[in-house]
C-alpha cells in the first residue's frame, strides 16, 4: 500500500476505538488509512514521532475566533496549531446580523475546521462589555433560526449568555432564556447556556433542557454553580447529565475555580467536555491553549484516556460528527493531534489566581489537518 504520510513510533490513544498502543498511523488524502491487513506499506513521507502521543483532533468546544470583528477574539490557526486543534466551535461571537460575516471572513478562509453557534443577540458579542441582551430588542430567535437554516453543517446551534448583567433580572432575564430555548427547539439544534451570576438558579434551567442541550462553566465560581449550600452538586444536575444534558468546562478568564472542580470531581461528577473558551483576556493566561487546560484534569485524578475522550471524542458525539470526527477510525477524515507529555512541576492557575502545582504537562508538538502535517516540535521538524 502506498500512504502519503506515515506516522510511526507513537502511541495511539483513541477513546472512539478503546484503543490505547503503539502502532503506525497511515493517510491517504486526507482519509485514515486501513493498515490493518496490509503486510507491507511505504509512504511518500514518514515521521517518527516516537514518544508521542498519536489523538484524533482535538476539538474545542468554546472559544472566539471572530478575529477583527468581535473585539476578544483571537485567531483560530495560529492559536489552533499553537494548542493541537483541527476544530473549533465558537460560542456566539456572532449574532443573526453578522454571522454571513463570520462565515465569509472566518469559516470560509482559516484551515482549521471552525463551526459557530448563533448568539441570541442578533449583533453577537461585538459591543459583549455592554450585555448583548440588556435591551431586549437585540434578542432574534427569529433570526437565530433562519440563520441556522441559511447555514447548515456551519451554524450549528443558539448560544446565549445568561448572567443578569448580560440577559437581565427577574422577568426579563427569563424571557431572554426561553427564547434562546424556543430557537434551539425551532431550528432543531441545541443550545449551549454560559453560567454565573443567573437570574435563575441552574435546578430552574433543567426543566427547560432537552439531551444535547449544554451548560458551559460548568466549574465556575460565584453565585451560580454546579453545588448546592451543602456544598454537594444539585442532584437535579447529577439528574440532567444522566439524562442526556451536556456539561462543558469553558475554562475562561473567569469561569473555572479549583475548589468548584475538586469539589465535584471527588463527588463523581465528570463534565463531559473540555473546552477553553479562549479569547484575548486568557490567552496569556490562565488558559494559554487546549493542552494547558487537559493537563488540569490530569491534576485533578482523571486518566489520559478520559482526558483525551473529552477533548475528541465526546465533543464529537455534542457536535453530531461522531462519523468523521473525534476519531482516528479508518476512513475518517485525517485531523491528528501530535502530544508530548512532560514530567515535572508545574503551576497551573485557575480563573480566580489560585496555584496548583501538578507533576504533568502536555504540549502540541504538531497537528494532521485534513492530511496536511503542521509541526511546532523542533525535534520532528
Amino acid at each position: 500500500m502506498q500512504l502519503d504520510l506515515l506516522l510511526t513510533g507513537g502511541t495511539v490513544v483513541d477513546p472512539s476505538q478503546n484503543l490505547h498502543e503503539v502502532r503506525d498511523l497511515g493517510i491517504i488524502g486526507d482519509t485514515i488509512a486501513d493498515l490493518s491487513n496490509q503486510e507491507s506499506y511505504k509512504a511518500t513521507k514518514t515521521i517518527d514521532v516516537s514518544g508521542l502521543i498519536i489523538t484524533p483532533g482535538l476539538i474545542d468546544l468554546h472559544a472566539h475566533v471572530y478575529k477583527r470583528h468581535v473585539p476578544l477574539s483571537i485567531d483560530a490557526d495560529a492559536t489552533s496549531l499553537a494548542g493541537g486543534v483541527t476544530t473549533v466551535l465558537d460560542a456566539g461571537s456572532a449574532g443573526s446580523y453578522n454571522f454571513a460575516g463570520f462565515k465569509h471572513d472566518v469559516i470560509d478562509r482559516v484551515e482549521t475546521e471552525v463551526l459557530g453557534l448563533v448568539n441570541l443577540s442578533c449583533i453577537g458579542l461585538v459591543a459583549a462589555h455592554y450585555g448583548e441582551l440588556m435591551d431586549d430588542r437585540y434578542a432574534d430567535p427569529e433570526g437565530v433560526v433562519e440563520t441556522i437554516r441559511r447555514f447548515p453543517g456551519q451554524a450549528v446551534g443558539v448560544k446565549i449568555r445568561a448572567s443578569a448583567h448580560i440577559i437581565g433580572s427577574g422577568q426579563q432575564g427569563w424571557d431572554n432564556f426561553l427564547k434562546a430555548v424556543k430557537a434551539a427547539r425551532d431550528s432543531d439544534t441545541w443550545l449551549m447556556i454560559h453560567i454565573g451570576e443567573c437570574p435563575m438558579t441552574l435546578p430552574e434551567m433543567i426543566p427547560h433542557l432537552e439531551p444535547g442541550d449544554c451548560i458551559t462553566h460548568c466549574f465556575k465560581g460565584g453565585s451560580t454553580t454546579v453545588l448546592n449550600e451543602d456544598n454537594e452538586v444539585h442532584p437535579e444536575l447529577i439528574a440532567a447529565k444522566k439524562k442526556g444534558i451536556i456539561f462543558d468546562i469553558g475554562h475562561g478568564f473567569g469561569s473555572f475555580k479549583w475548589e468548584v472542580a475538586e469539589t465535584a470531581i471527588a463527588q463523581g461528577f465528570i463534565p463531559n467536555c473540555i473546552s477553553t473558551d479562549l479569547h484575548q483576556m486568557n490567552l496569556h493566561g490562565p488558559v494559554f491553549d487546549m493542552p494547558t487546560t487537559m493537563s488540569k484534569f490530569l491534576h485533578l485524578g482523571l486518566s489520559l484516556d478520559d482526558v483525551i475522550d473529552m477533548s475528541t471524542t465526546q465533543p464529537a458525539q455534542v457536535l453530531g460528527r461522531a462519523g468523521d470526527l473525534g476519531s482516528l477510525k479508518p476512513g475518517t477524515v485525517a485531523d491528528i493531534t501530535l502530544l508530548e507529555q512532560h514530567t515535572g512541576q508545574f503551576n497551573f492557575t485557575d480563573s480566580y489566581d489560585q496555584i496548583r502545582i501538578g507533576g504533568c504537562k502536555l504540549t502540541a508538538a504538531g497537528i494532521v489537518r485534513r492530511g496536511k502535517l503542521h509541526l511546532n516540535s523542533n525535534r520532528l521538524a
